[in-house]
């Protein structure tokens, strides 16, 4: 069988003296980040057995914003073997100290998975040999090979299948299991028992985000409800979130003794160690629900105003769930901004009850 032109590339690369490592430049986004794992996944399998063939190991590098890079900044050496934070002028990409690095050394490939121009520019300009990635923003002619991706009728984890076809000749992206193994953050539960965790079951809640139409109104009363339906079920509550949800993250572990408040204390590393662990978790639309989903635990993701076509959380044990579209109950008002969305409509025994079933699948 004739092997994929892409990996005779790649294997051509690698025996004309080109570095055996990977550059990607990751999105911007948490969320956008994780659903670029099943291709980095099969992406993987692909060309590390090409570079194994030759007696190399390929080193896989991470480029990306303060999310993409936190995220792997951890992570298991043969995953990820360095990650690094975008340094340049308010927090782009410097091209030019890559340049200077790829001249030194050249790797094997750059691959580019954001819609920035920049890192594309000093890839073609080192001459990386295999140049790859979005090409919305006119980037077609600094590519070997590209897709479009903006505003295409699409799941974001989809858009990125023809650039896998195009680089292994492989059109099914497969699903990553996230956690402690490859990403680390293995001071997660050191932290969940500091806070008072004693080993029983427990489920987190990832209750904010900077897209303040996608929250769960109105928060003080449903993220309570729930958390008093986890406690009297037996499971304990766990509070997570970003530097930005930590008064609300009080405010709410206040509300219901018994809950385990982490908001702001992890890494999102560690993060995801407590969620890979968690009986089930429970977030609305944001990076956290992404995360949790792709630990292969139960996930309840609910959903405000994003559509789930698009955008919904991955992994075996996940779901969406929002609120009917139109009132339903007299008793539940809405004198409050709800930004297009209808998650306020969505009471918490409906999302506990859709958990519960989650945790019943083998």
């Amino acid at each position: 069988m004739t092997a994929h032109p892409v990996l005779l590339d790649l294997d051509r690369a690698l025996a004309g003296g080109a570095a055996p490592e990977v550059w990607i430049r990751f999105p911007r986004l948490l969320g956008d980040v994780v659903m670029t794992m099943p291709l980095l996944n099969t992406l993987q399998i692909h060309w590390n057995a090409v570079a194994a063939a030759r007696g190399q190991q390929l080193r896989w590098i991470a480029v990306g914003h303060t999310a993409g890079a936190a995220l792997l900044s951890e992570a298991d050496p043969a995953f990820i073997a360095e990650a690094i934070l975008e340094g340049g002028g308010a927090a782009k990409p410097d091209p030019w100290a890559l340049l200077r690095r790829w001249r030194k050394r050249r790797p094997a490939a750059f691959i580019n998975l954001s819609q920035s121009a920049r890192l594309p520019l000093a890839a073609w300009l080192s001459g990386v040999p295999i140049r790859a990635g979005i090409a919305d923003n006119h980037l077609r002619l600094l590519y070997h090979h590209s897709i479009r991706y903006r505003d295409l009728q699409l799941h974001i984890a989809a858009r990125f299948e023809p650039l896998l076809t195009a680089l292994t000749g492989d059109d099914r992206s497969l699903w990553l299991p996230l956690g402690p193994a490859l990403l680390g953050g293995r001071k997660g539960p050191d932290k969940l028992r500091a806070a008072g965790w004693d080993g029983r079951d427990y489920a987190t809640l990832a209750f904010g985000t900077r897209g303040y139409g996608k929250r769960w109104f109105p928060e003080r009363h449903t993220w309570p409800g729930l958390m008093r339906l986890l406690l009297d079920r037996g499971v304990r509550p766990v509070l997570l979130g970003g530097p930005d949800e930590v008064p609300l993250g009080a405010e709410l572990a206040a509300l219901v003794p018994g809950a385990l408040n982490l908001t702001g204390l992890t890494s999102l590393p560690e993060a995801c160690a407590i969620q890979a662990a968690a009986w089930g978790n429970v977030a609305i639309d944001t990076g956290l629900a992404h995360l949790a989903a792709a630990t292969g635990r139960p996930t309840v993701t609910i959903f405000g105003p994003s559509p789930e076509l698009w955008a919904n959380p991955i992994g075996p044990r996940a779901m969406t769930v929002r609120g009917p579209a139109v009132d339903c109950d007299p008793s539940v008002r809405a004198d409050f901004p709800t930004y297009g969305s209808a998650a306020h409509r969505l009471v918490p025994s409906r999302v506990m009850q859709v958990l519960e079933l989650l945790t019943k699948e083998s």
